[in-house]
């Protein structure tokens, strides 16, 4: 399946927030996790950032990926470890820092990349730095207090399944496991650590298999869960917005 098309609700909802808050000129725009570059490619076809410098900073890029993103898009794709602190990639001599200057972005997207990192502090302190006055940085990742969880532990399971096991370490797994999840509030308690005015917070829909053929046990689950979706903080996702001031 398309990747764009399988994760459509979280593009939609990370570029309406995005592109809402960018200026009509003199557009730079970062993506960092760019593989496999959808976000990238969106921007490039949407008129109001068709003529944007891109930028995808990240992991999982190979020569051939490069290239086609160059071709393609006339995006810039670079290959910066975002979780040095993590020590997963140390042996590889990938750049710790984003090789663009101080005050260069007008807008950073970091999708569903969050939860794979041991400590993401480093990323957010790039994602500063590269932001000039009035930028903002647009995050989304999985809700921890979504109800899905809840329903595992009622019935004794861990939330914790998709987590990276104890001790995990493969250097050459570059598209690594969640290390952890995050509620809302220890999102916004990062940002504001990290210098960021939160002007935006949402809990919002965005299951990447909602397209996925499913058992029917499956299916029931899926449906018992509508109900409380009512409830936002139930929800599966979060998006947060935060402004360099």
């Amino acid at each position: 399946m398309h990747h764009a098309k399988k994760c459509r609700d979280r593009l939609h909802v990370a570029l309406r927030s995005g592109l809402r808050a960018l200026p009509s000129d003199g557009q730079t725009i970062v993506d960092l996790g760019p593989f496999p570059g959808s976000l990238l490619r969106l921007l490039r076809r949407i008129d109001y950032t068709k003529s944007a410098q891109l930028y995808g900073a990240g992991l999982m890029i190979s020569d051939e990926f490069m290239s086609f993103m160059q071709n393609d898009i006339r995006a810039n794709i670079l290959t910066v470890d975002l979780d040095p602190l993590g020590g997963h990639f140390q042996t590889k001599g990938y750049s710790k820092n984003i090789p663009l200057p101080d005050h260069s972005a007008q807008l950073v997207f970091a999708l569903e990349i969050i939860e794979h990192l041991t400590s993401p502090f480093h990323l957010l302190t790039e994602a500063f730095r590269i932001l000039e006055s009035g930028g903002h940085l647009v995050l989304t990742t999985p809700n921890v207090t979504r109800i899905g969880n809840v329903f595992k532990l009622l019935i004794g399971r861990s939330p914790n399944d998709r987590l990276a096991p104890p001790g995990y370490q493969n250097p050459d797994d570059e598209w690594r496991p969640h290390a952890r999840e995050y509620a809302m509030h220890e999102l916004a308690d990062m940002l504001r650590q990290t210098g960021f005015a939160i002007v935006e917070s949402r809990y919002f829909l965005g299951e990447d298999t909602q397209d996925c053929r499913q058992a029917a046990s499956q299916q029931g689950i899926n449906l018992a869960k509508l109900p409380f979706y009512i409830v936002p903080h139930l929800r599966g996702s979060l998006l947060i917005v935060g402004r360099k001031p």
